[in-house]
């Protein structure tokens, strides 16, 4: 640590500005160095020294090998924080650790006084805020840094923003965060979760974050439908499933909808109890690691469904996560009332049915966009393929591209306008069943065990339901099964399910399609949409293409290694 008068009498750590991140050097030990090249080139005690060239070229030899394996080792072990420490004690890091820009929240410029300032010319003392692993959880931290900016000649005065310009590439920073907590989400922890894992990491990334709590029944409902949204860039729901459902079908009912879809991002951060809109968008059902993924994801547009059903016709609803009937949707509607089970309530509700081979009969009418299982695996592959073929030619464009934009060819999301129409629906309740939808063979339907149609990957953070579920390719991802399928054939099926590879098997039906209408016959019995309890009675569904504006971590859904299954 250097000794230095007045107000640089700081444990300032050296650093080196590189294409992934901010790799740490050394500290000071006796007072920085005049030499520009010693604080590039110096080496102290645990630095490798591999950073050194003999034309004293750092930007380059911060491309090796070695820099790939720093970040490797540094970023996962010296980046941890295990131990508690002084909050007004200095943060410190071991030499050749990297900082990710993927992690940076925040960059200051300090002032320095050149007449005063012992740092050599070409130096920039920075403080840096950035998102620190700690046990399960990532931290606001704070470390104050001397750049050397000689070998970028061209980055211009204000090194501070151009850290933040990689750090930040393809999404806004200083975001207007609307927060609506559900208190009685995840056992009454929401609040709490909020609280002390994700807020902490929005404010130090310089977020302008309003939180609102619910306190009643659909009170989401009613704060999306009248808030200005010219306040907002995302409203993120600290709560399970249930508050994105609400958020979205409160600004359905706007006069102005249209607005609101088109500015507003929704995103979850997962404080409930079922949170498969962060499991599918970002990774993750760890809220400060999806704090993480809502400041640096990308915005991208995803497909809804619209729901219709006699009860509600001239005032359809929408879904964003799925529809089920039959096994499913009893074994999550009809255990609420052992909710404090958490998840097991589910799997208790499932066996159960399961080993009373209750049939739920209906008639369902389908609209295909692929049917047989090899079609679904070349539609899947043929969306896949252009996302790919797209983000190969931005990467080719952009050295420091950390996330890249879902991007469909003409369809980028700046070109996408939503207007009155995007909410018109192709196939009206009230007609008859158009000559080209399909229905399914009653021999199977009146046996339905299992009826299932969804458009995310992941209905819970280890059951992967529907692996081939793309994001705004305008389908739906629809399975069905078969009461009377042996219990020896079931049991693997359901076993699985966090795989994904259920969909293979011969006794499940998968498909994707546009629309349906479900006719269920059952006297008694539930529909559930997104989790919640939706009138018993004949059910139509369709697809709203590139409805929704949300964060989606690298711009698409997680990977579920549909592709090689």
């Amino acid at each position: 640590m250097s000794k230095l008068s007045g107000r640089y009498r700081l444990p300032y750590t050296r650093a080196i500005i590189g294409e992934n991140g901010l790799l740490i050097k050394d500290q000071f030990t006796s007072g920085p160095s005049t030499n520009s090249s010693a604080l590039m080139g110096g080496r102290t005690s645990g630095d490798a020294g591999e950073f050194e060239s003999g034309d004293g070229d750092a930007s380059s030899s911060f491309q090796s090998s070695v820099f790939e394996t720093a970040s490797l080792i540094s970023c996962v072990t010296c980046l941890s924080d295990t131990e508690s420490r002084d909050e007004n004690e200095a943060l410190l890091l071991p030499s050749n650790t990297v900082i990710p820009y993927a992690k940076i929240l925040d960059v200051t410029n300090l002032d320095v006084d050149d007449n005063e300032s012992p740092f050599p010319n070409h130096t920039a003392l920075l403080e840096v805020t950035f998102a620190k692993p700690r046990r399960n959880h990532l931290v606001p931290k704070t470390i104050k840094l001397s750049v050397d900016t000689s070998v970028f000649p061209n980055m211009g005065t204000d090194v501070a923003e151009e850290i933040l310009n990689r750090s930040y590439k393809n999404t806004k920073r200083n975001k207007s965060i609307l927060v609506i907590i559900n208190p009685h989400g995840g056992k009454g922890k929401a609040n709490k979760l909020f609280l002390s894992k994700a807020k902490p990491l929005l404010q130090a990334s310089g977020c302008k974050v309003l939180v609102k709590e619910t306190t009643y029944h659909l009170h989401a409902v009613d704060i999306a439908k009248n808030l200005d949204i010219d306040e907002f860039d995302i409203i993120a729901c600290a709560s399970g499933d249930g508050i994105p459902h609400e958020v979205m079908n409160g600004l359905f009912l706007r006069s102005d909808r249209a607005k609101a879809f088109q500015k507003l991002a929704i995103t979850q951060l997962p404080c409930g109890s079922g949170n498969a809109m962060s499991i599918s968008c970002h990774g993750t059902s760890n809220p400060s690691y999806a704090a993480l993924a809502l400041l640096k994801s990308v915005e991208s547009r995803i497909d809804v469904m619209c729901c219709t059903q006699p009860s509600y016709k001239n005032q359809p609803r929408l879904s964003f996560l799925s529809q089920t009937y039959g096994i499913i949707a009893e074994s999550d509607i009809n255990t609420e009332f052992i909710r404090f089970l958490g998840p097991a309530r589910f799997e208790l509700g499932v066996t159960m049915n399961v080993l009373q081979r209750k049939k739920y009969p209906c008639d369902i009418y389908v609209k295909y966009a692929a049917k047989s299982k090899n079609e679904v695996k070349d539609h899947y592959l043929q969306h896949k393929d252009r996302l790919n073929n797209i983000r190969d030619d931005l990467e080719a464009n952009s050295t420091f591209t950390i996330d890249v934009p879902n991007l469909d060819e003409g369809s980028k999301l700046e070109d996408i306008n939503i207007t009155d129409d995007s909410f018109k629906l192709r196939w009206p309740f009230e007609d008859d069943v158009p000559s080209d939808w399909e229905k399914i063979d009653s021999e199977l339907t009146h046996s339905t065990g299992i009826f299932y149609t969804g458009k995310m990957p992941y209905i819970a953070p280890d059951t992967k339901f529907f692996p081939a579920a793309l994001p705004d390719d305008g389908t739906m991802d629809f399975v069905l099964t078969d009461a009377r399928t042996p219990l020896t054939r079931i049991a693997p099926i359901l076993m699985s399910l966090n795989r994904g590879s259920h969909v293979l098997q011969p006794e499940v039906e998968h498909s994707k399609i546009h629309a349906f209408r479900l006719v269920p016959y059952v006297k008694n019995s539930v529909i559930s949409v997104d989790g919640e309890s939706f009138p018993y009675e004949t059910l139509q569904v369709e697809v709203l293409p590139k409805l929704v504006k949300t964060l989606l971590k690298n711009g698409s859904y997680v990977e579920t290694d549909f592709e090689s299954m």
